[in-house]
């Protein structure tokens, strides 16, 4: 896996998009994900969004 990192902006991003896979996500519930830590979340999307992090990124809203 790149050595990239998610800004505290985006990891609330990336448990909102995992928020929206499940219970598909590693049969997590919602309930369940706020409890994940940051590098979980993190490899969570690097591992399951297609394209990872980068792609990831790239598919955010500009602020």
């Amino acid at each position: 896996m790149q050595n990239q990192k998610l800004t505290p902006e985006e990891l609330l991003e990336a448990r909102d998009w995992i928020k929206d896979c499940c219970p598909s996500w590693r049969d997590l519930n919602k309930e369940d994900v706020d409890g994940l830590t940051d590098e979980e979340v993190t490899r969570g999307v690097q591992r399951n969004f297609s394209g990872g992090i980068s792609q990831f990124k790239s598919n955010l809203p500009d602020k």
